[in-house]
C-alpha cells in the first residue's frame, strides 16, 4: 500500500481538533475528528488514534483473520476508557470525545469501523500511478462507495422514515456513538476487496460538509495525479467552498 495524508484547521477553527496516524508496513490507517472545548478535542483524537495504534501493532500479527472485527472493536474499548479516564482529571477534558474511522489493509481486503461521522470510501479502478494506462473498468456499480454509515441522530430519523426535510441540519451534527462519551461504542464493520488501482479515502466531516460526493469523485478521477496532490485538492476545495470546520482526508492506494 502507499499512502498520503493531509489536515488543516479550516478558515473559521483557530486550532485543529482532528488526528491522522498511518503505517503502510502494516497497513494500519486511522482518523479521528474531536469534540469538546477548548482543545480537549484535541487530546480525545490524539488519544484515540495513539491507544488504538498501540493496540493493533502489538496484535494483529497474533490474530487470524476472522478476528480482526473483534480486535478493532476491542481498540475502540481501549481508547474510549482511555479518554473517559482522561476527562476525570480536569474541568477543561469534561466530556470530551472523537469520532474515530480505522481502515486495516490486509494482503487484498481492507476492514473497516467507524464510530460517529468521519467516513471512509472506496474509489475504485483508479489510475493513479502517472502512467498512459487507461483506468481499470468500474467494478459492481458506482466508481465512489462509501463504506461506512454515520451515526447521528439525523441518519437515525432517516432510517426511521423521517423526510430529510423535517430533519433540522444540526440533528445531523449530533452524535449517537463517539470514542469517550456515553457508552463504549459498538461499531459498523465492512470488509471490502481491492484490485489494482482502487483507492481508500478516510476523511473527517469538515471535507464532506463542504463538497458533495459527487465533488469528491471528480477530484479524485484525475488519473496521474500522485497522493500527495489529491489530498491537497481536496483540502483546497473544501477551503474554497468556506473550510467551516477542521478537514482531514486520508488516502491509501492499493497498486
Amino acid at each position: 500500500m502507499i499512502s498520503a495524508s493531509a489536515t488543516h484547521p479550516g478558515l473559521v477553527r483557530q486550532n485543529n481538533e482532528d488526528s491522522i496516524r498511518t503505517d503502510d508496513s502494516l497497513g494500519i490507517y486511522l482518523l479521528a475528528d474531536g469534540i469538546g472545548g477548548h482543545n480537549a478535542g484535541e487530546v480525545a483524537s490524539a488519544l484515540a488514534v495513539d491507544t488504538v495504534y498501540m493496540v493493533l501493532r502489538s496484535n494483529i500479527a497474533h490474530v487470524a483473520v476472522d478476528g480482526y472485527f473483534e480486535l478493532m472493536v476491542h481498540a475502540m474499548h481501549a481508547a474510549h476508557w482511555e479518554i473517559n479516564s482522561k476527562a476525570q482529571t480536569s474541568e477543561t477534558f469534561n466530556k470530551m470525545g472523537t469520532t474515530l474511522v480505522i481502515a486495516l489493509v490486509r494482503e487484498n481486503k481492507a476492514y473497516v469501523v467507524n464510530a460517529g461521522d468521519s467516513r471512509c470510501y472506496l474509489f475504485q479502478g483508479g489510475s493513479l500511478s502517472g502512467s498512459d494506462a487507461p483506468p481499470m473498468p468500474v467494478r459492481d456499480g458506482d466508481a465512489f462507495k462509501r463504506l461506512t454509515h454515520d451515526h447521528t441522530v439525523g441518519d437515525q430519523l432517516l432510517a426511521r422514515g423521517v423526510a430529510i426535510g423535517d430533519i433540522p441540519t444540526q440533528q445531523f451534527h449530533t452524535l449517537t456513538q463517539s470514542i469517550g462519551c456515553g457508552n463504549p461504542p459498538y461499531p459498523d464493520f465492512s470488509i471490502v476487496e481491492l484490485k489494482q488501482g482502487d483507492l481508500l479515502m478516510m476523511c473527517s466531516d469538515g471535507l464532506t460538509d463542504m463538497l458533495a460526493e459527487t465533488e469528491i469523485e471528480a477530484i479524485l478521477a484525475h488519473a496521474g495525479a500522485g497522493l500527495d496532490t489529491l489530498a491537497k485538492a481536496l483540502i483546497d476545495a473544501a477551503n474554497e467552498r468556506g473550510g467551516r470546520d477542521n478537514i482531514s482526508v486520508v488516502l491509501v492506494a492499493f497498486p
